[in-house]
């Protein structure tokens, strides 16, 4: 399924704000950003996660963050139908390296971390590819297509709607 740059970057960024609020996350803001600069790719977008207070030494925390950063990879592959490691695709180095950094303080050693990646990856796989979860990360796309930018008030509704289901 080839689409043009920005619906495939709605679907990514949504893929971020459905599974950070699933998993306790408030969803601040999600934005589509047209304009490339020279240390990110052309097509960029942006969701802002609130966790509230957080102890950074919270294994359970660092895990939830770690999800929410590779699922907007996860929903784009899924939505373009082609599967790719996130650590292979250019326009995912940003979600990549992040996810990688946070899972150091959970996994000092490399074959232990990647391995967790992978389960992380393939646990979102399953779960984002469920009818729920893809109904609101679809929802969240469209009005990111409608309106280029939502915020918190904007989100909270179609959320809620989708995954109280």
């Amino acid at each position: 399924m080839v689409d043009d740059e920005e619906t495939i970057t709605a679907y990514h960024e949504a893929g971020h704000a459905v599974i950070g609020f699933l998993l306790g996350g408030t969803i601040e803001s999600v934005g589509l950003y047209a304009e490339a600069d020279d240390w990110l790719p052309e097509r960029f977008g942006d969701c802002h996660v609130n966790w509230g207070r957080v102890d950074p030494k919270a294994n359970e925390q660092t895990e939830r963050e770690i999800l929410t950063v590779l699922a907007g990879p996860v929903a784009e592959m899924i939505y373009t139908q082609e599967i790719m490691h996130p650590a292979e695709n250019p326009t995912w180095q940003y979600d990549w390296v992040l996810a990688e950094r946070l899972s150091r303080r959970l996994f000092p050693n490399p074959a232990q971390r990647a391995a967790f990646l992978t389960g992380a990856l393939t646990v979102l796989h399953d779960q984002i590819w469920r009818d729920q979860c893809w109904a609101a990360i679809a929802a969240i796309a469209d009005e990111l297509l409608a309106h280029e930018s939502l915020d918190a008030e904007q989100l909270a509704d179609t959320l809620k709607f989708w995954t109280s289901r």
